[in-house]
């Protein structure tokens, strides 16, 4: 049965560290929320990425197929229309924008969504997918979500939870623990590994460039939550 990516990347990780999988396991889909690996001894596996888009290394976009002269001007439309959303440069009157503002501003926000990723109701935030220039934003805003979204399909607390992450979002979360003591996002990390029903969370680094996995000697790191007296353990792997 064909693997997910990852999944034995993860699990070749887990066993040089010691760990034994129960081989007469997989996820054939015959029960819902089904993880991806077991333990010989018990409970299960999830393995998972931070969300990012692949193709952004792994094929040329439409975009980059163009000619120069056509990316030229997709680029200097893609910027006019950004430099009016942001001047809310847009012919109006006292009520708001006029029938021709309003057709300009909505074929703005098309341009820009399409060649830069942005979302015009937040010029903050910016999507890697299905436009020209994408751009990977790292944070450890990236593993929360992973763990919030993995934690609506896995809650019955019998499962572990493994993500491969980007090195610059391993960056964030070391500077995140750095600052711990006056950094509030440290608590709102925490506490979303604390309060899912993973006991344990492994991070781990992968290239994402290359799309290649350090088999012998990740970077790995795991997080324990201890239950009992609701106290969170890290180390290094």
């Amino acid at each position: 049965m064909k693997k997910k990516q990852g999944e034995q990347e993860a699990k070749q990780i887990l066993e040089v560290k010691g760990f034994v999988f129960d081989s007469s396991y997989c996820d054939d889909n015959s029960k819902s929320s089904m993880p991806d690996l077991k333990f010989k001894n018990g409970g299960y596996l999830e393995v998972t990425h931070t969300l990012h888009n692949n193709a952004i290394v792994r094929s040329t976009n439409k975009f980059h197929q163009k000619s120069i002269k056509e990316q030229l001007q997709i680029m200097t439309d893609a910027k006019e229309a950004y430099d009016r959303i942001t001047k809310n440069d847009y012919p109006q009157t006292l009520d708001g924008l006029t029938d021709e503002g309003l057709k300009q501003f909505k074929k703005d926000t098309k341009i820009v969504r399409n060649h830069f990723g942005i979302d015009v109701s937040d010029l903050t935030k910016r999507s890697e997918f299905n436009c020209d220039s994408p751009i990977i934003e790292s944070s450890t805003d990236n593993i929360i979500r992973e763990i919030r979204e993995k934690a609506q399909k896995y809650s019955k607390g019998d499962t572990d939870l493994f993500i491969f992450i980007l090195e610059d979002e391993y960056e964030c979360l070391c500077d995140l623990l750095k600052t711990r003591n006056w950094n509030s996002c440290y608590d709102s990390f925490m506490n979303a590994v604390m309060t899912s029903p993973f006991n344990v969370v492994y991070l781990c680094v992968w290239d994402f460039e290359a799309q290649t996995y350090n088999i012998e000697n990740p970077i790995l790191l795991k997080f324990e939550t201890f239950s009992d007296d609701n106290k969170l353990s890290l180390s290094q792997l």
